[in-house]
């Protein structure tokens, strides 16, 4: 199966070639908006907290509201895109956002800024995974190609490049700015998605929405992701940590059994059936276990240990993203014609040698040797990887579901984020401090990246794989 074709062996529709830059520009640009979001108001909390009167506890639920509306979401969206069409879904996505930006952006206190942000994350739900489907069903061949590692550029960027455009529009003006921007940039992209010619909804047959299932996924991701914030603040020892633990581990059993006698359930069997589709799933998620906590551990070492600001900081993670932006379209078309498995785990080889490489971090380190050619190589080796994992999962999925292996592609990386964070405190609360606990936290994250190396091998090319490759070339 080639990476242009879906499993029945219809080709991808193709954008009109003098249409497929717009059609790029506004699903990328859409996905950079979303992915700031999540970041963009955290250097901003401290001017934030002080504006509003808020206490560090309060301001901690602005950027936790977005990510609890964001993860409990994805897959229900997903839906929404497979039964109303992914285009319509996706403006009104979009749509979403930039009405909660204005809410959030001209907030007169925490109250009504916590509602902003809880629509900013329904609306980013609604609009990412139809997004990327969009971008799987309008996209081949080269085209497809350079689309996808765009794609995943900006979603490699959208943290560093949040905290970096945070700060500047703090220092600039007013930690307000840090969320109206969203009010152009997501008029722009609707715009653009209305002219370009290249986004049309496909027909759509009349599908059930699976309310009840739906209802119990966004309980179920929403208590997890909860249980996985608080554990992050608050240990995993604690109460509210472990209630909303069990309580997601019960939902998630609640929903297998719904689903199951449902005539078109919310999860269907089809999209984990192919092998190659569920071990590209597994380690996105343990990707992004590694990659968030990498970025938000590196930047406490950066500020708490070697002395950086809060802008500083961002600007120091910026070579990660450009490492990225080389490694997706540079280096992926040199490597263009080998097996996508192969790519992929070297790709993660490479991922481990910097975060392997970053062990050696203390309060003697420098930036110069001990921070900056380690992220440079931990970029090259994500841009790599990531684009193989994505491509499997989007391009073999029935069409017919192409909204829900998105929401499922995107869960993942929210929940394995979240996951990181929480299982890495572990060792970075684990003594004195940031100089004497970050050499830990990267052993850590270097035997997660060692789990994702052998989930690719087992799947892919261990005992009952398929001779061919999942999907070649891309």
């Amino acid at each position: 199966m080639t990476a242009d074709t879906v499993p029945d062996g219809v080709p991808a529709p193709r954008a009109p070639s003098r249409a497929w830059g717009l059609a790029l520009t506004a699903i990328v640009g859409a996905e950079f908006m979303l992915q700031l979001d999540g970041t963009i108001v955290n250097v901003a909390l401290p001017t934030l907290q002080e504006d509003l009167g808020v206490s560090v506890t309060g301001g901690s639920w602005v950027p936790n509201a977005f990510l609890l509306a964001f993860g409990g979401l994805l897959l229900l969206a997903g839906r929404l895109g497979d039964v109303l069409g992914h285009r319509k879904v996706f403006l009104g996505g979009i749509g979403l956002v930039v009405i909660a930006s204005l809410i959030a952006g001209l907030a007169p206190d925490l109250e009504v800024l916590l509602v902003g942000r809880v629509l900013q994350g329904a609306g980013a739900a609604v609009a990412g995974p139809t997004g990327l489907a969009l971008l799987t069903l309008a996209f081949e061949g080269e085209h497809r190609r350079r689309a996808f590692g765009l794609y995943s550029t900006v979603t490699g960027l959208g943290a560093s490049a949040g905290m970096v455009l945070g700060g500047v529009l703090t220092w600039l003006g007013d930690w307000r700015w840090s969320l109206l921007v969203n009010v152009p940039i997501g008029l722009a992209v609707i715009l653009i998605g209305l002219r370009t010619p290249g986004l049309r909804d496909d027909a759509t047959r009349a599908r059930s929405l699976g309310l009840p299932s739906a209802l119990l996924v966004t309980l179920a991701v929403t208590s997890g992701v909860y249980g996985l914030v608080h554990a992050a603040e608050k240990g995993w020892g604690d109460g509210a940590t472990l209630g909303s633990l069990a309580a997601s581990v019960v939902l998630w059993g609640v929903l297998l059994v719904v689903d199951r006698r449902a005539a078109e359930p919310l999860l269907p069997g089809a999209i984990f059936a192919d092998r190659a589709r569920a071990g590209a799933f597994v380690n996105l998620l343990l990707l992004a276990a590694v990659l968030t906590s990498f970025l938000i551990y590196l930047v406490q070492y950066l500020q708490n240990v070697l002395g950086f600001d809060a802008l500083e900081s961002g600007f120091a993670i910026l070579p990660f993203g450009a490492a990225l932006l080389v490694s997706t379209q540079a280096l992926t078309k040199l490597v263009a014609t080998v097996d996508l498995r192969v790519r992929a785990v070297v790709g993660l080889l490479v991922v481990l040698a910097g975060i392997g490489w970053l062990t050696p971090l203390d309060e003697h380190s420098s930036y110069a040797t001990g921070v900056l050619p380690q992220i440079v190589l931990i970029g090259l080796g994500v841009g790599v990887a990531i684009i193989p994992f994505n491509l499997v999962i989007l391009t073999t999925a029935p069409p017919e579901h192409a909204g829900i292996a998105a929401g499922v592609l995107q869960t993942a990386l929210t929940i394995g984020g979240s996951v990181g964070l929480a299982v890495l405190l572990i060792p970075f609360t684990d003594g004195a401090g940031a100089a004497d606990t970050i050499s830990r936290v990267f052993v850590w994250a270097s035997l997660i990246t060692v789990l994702a190396i052998l989930a690719t091998l087992a799947f892919w090319f261990g005992p009952g794989a398929r001779k061919a490759s999942p999907a070649a070339g891309g």
